[in-house]
């Protein structure tokens, strides 16, 4: 069937941002501070993506806790603002108050260095950040189509209750998740690994009731923190049937109410919607069987009832770009320094095997440095000028998505695509051809990172 239909181009921007999670926010957000006319597309109804409509509500990468319990950061900017306005509000829990040799808050002390937050505070916040800089968003709007004429793109086709409509850019950012846009353009890129096997995806489960007090001392007394020897027992007696082996809680900043991060999905596609339909009806059961579990077995957990499901299941990975550089695990092992460096990540290895989901493959291989650069030439797709992209689909080697998928490298990805935008936007140039220096020098002016060196003499200050 051919369908053919006439459409209007109805606007024309400076910077259009593909997506509303936190990279595409970021984008949007240091675009719009740099005077461009920004207008940011997103399919639900919130900005925050999988951290607000995945109930995802724990920004990881932004921190490390280093061996002199020194909290050290390497993300700032947009982060440290939004940051600063949520504990303002209640709406964080304030690292500083917390105990990081066995904190509330995560299963290893080290995640206490992330950022804990209320998922409705956190969408209000977005919001009015982006206002105040002037951002236009698009709220329920499907992006259908990438135009493209000779090497740029010219604008997105998309459709909302308003109908089917064109509106035209100068300069574009993907923000997806998924590479939406260079999948609409037929540009290169690789899915999973290299039978495309994909890490599984996870429908996050809120509860509430839950006795603190008595899962910390289990935790303090055991050690267990990810009840290991709990579900070990469970399934040598037949009551745990689940394929993962590990049990994650993540208290939040209302007393009694947890994040539960342990269901593993196998065999997900996040670029399929048949598969993506399926992964939230099969989670909504399987979280409703595991609540079954922890109210009869898990310390703390006996009075737990659901306060919320996820409207949409977690993705941990899909498309990657072929970039205009391949950051690869080498380059993590031996610290491989970049001149073109313009985001970091305190995060380590986390890429499940697709078919093992608590095996980690990757665990204890050594690296010359805790924190992870990314390149800004990674973020460029090969065969498009105008057009950037930012989150777990830039163009890295599989087991590298571990430290750079996490939301914090993703907000300080976001933030140099929109600076970079407005950049290339002052001449015209291509996005590959934007002026490194200059844009690593507007991000440090903004209290950002760009250099492993900047965080580790933090260390011992």
């Amino acid at each position: 069937m051919i369908y053919t239909k006439e459409i209007a181009i109805k606007e024309e921007y400076d910077v259009l941002v593909a997506g509303g999670g936190f990279s595409g926010f970021a984008a949007a957000y240091a675009a719009a501070r740099e005077g461009a006319r920004v207008l940011l597309v997103e399919r639900s109804a919130s900005l925050g993506g999988v951290g607000t409509q995945g109930l995802v509500n724990h920004i990881l990468g932004v921190r490390l806790l280093s061996e002199g319990n020194t909290l050290v950061p390497c993300v700032g900017d947009v982060f440290a603002e939004l940051e600063k306005r949520l504990i303002a509000r209640g709406g964080a829990v304030d690292v500083d108050t917390l105990d990081l040799d066995l904190h509330p808050h995560g299963w290893y002390p080290s995640l206490g260095t992330g950022l804990v937050f209320d998922c409705e505070q956190m969408k209000l916040i977005l919001e009015e950040m982006l206002f105040e800089v002037g951002v236009k968003i698009l709220y329920m709007t499907d992006i259908l189509d990438a135009l493209y004429e000779g090497d740029r793109v010219s604008a997105l086709v998309l459709h909302n209750k308003s109908g089917l409509f064109a509106v035209g850019g100068y300069y574009f950012v993907d923000a997806t998740g998924d590479a939406d846009l260079c999948t609409s353009l037929g540009l290169p890129m690789q899915k999973g690994d290299e039978d495309g096997g994909m890490a599984a995806a996870s429908l996050e489960m809120h509860v509430e009731n839950v006795d603190s007090a008595a899962l910390f001392a289990y935790m303090k007394e055991t050690g267990d923190l990810r009840f290991r020897t709990i579900i070990e027992r469970l399934r040598t007696e037949g009551k745990w049937s689940f394929p993962y082996d590990i049990f994650i809680s993540v208290k939040m900043p209302r007393e009694g109410v947890y994040m539960i991060n342990t269901i593993r999905q196998v065999g997900v596609d996040g670029t399929d919607g048949d598969s993506l339909s399926r992964a939230v009806i099969d989670g909504r059961a399987e979280n409703f069987a595991l609540l079954a579990v922890m109210r009869a077995h898990f310390p703390g957990f006996s009075q737990a009832t659901v306060r919320s499901i996820a409207p949409t299941v977690g993705i941990r990975e899909t498309n990657r770009i072929t970039s205009h550089y391949t950051l690869s695990v080498k380059d993590l092992v031996e610290a491989t320094e970049f001149a073109d460096g313009i985001a970091l990540s305190a995060y380590g290895w986390d890429l499940p095997n697709p078919k093992k989901p608590s095996h980690q493959p990757y665990h204890g291989v050594r690296r010359a440095s805790e924190f992870t650069q990314i390149p800004y030439r990674s973020l460029i797709p090969v065969g498009v000028d105008n057009l950037l992209v930012v989150g777990r689909s830039i163009g890295v080697e599989r087991e590298v998505l571990g430290p750079v998928r996490v939301m914090g490298p993703c907000i300080a990805m976001g933030t140099a695509a929109g600076i970079a935008c407005t950049l290339a936007a002052k001449t015209g140039a291509a996005c590959a051809n934007v002026d490194v220096t200059d844009l690593r020098a507007r991000l440090i002016d903004y209290g950002g990172y760009v250099d492993r060196a900047q965080c580790e003499r933090k260390k011992d200050v």
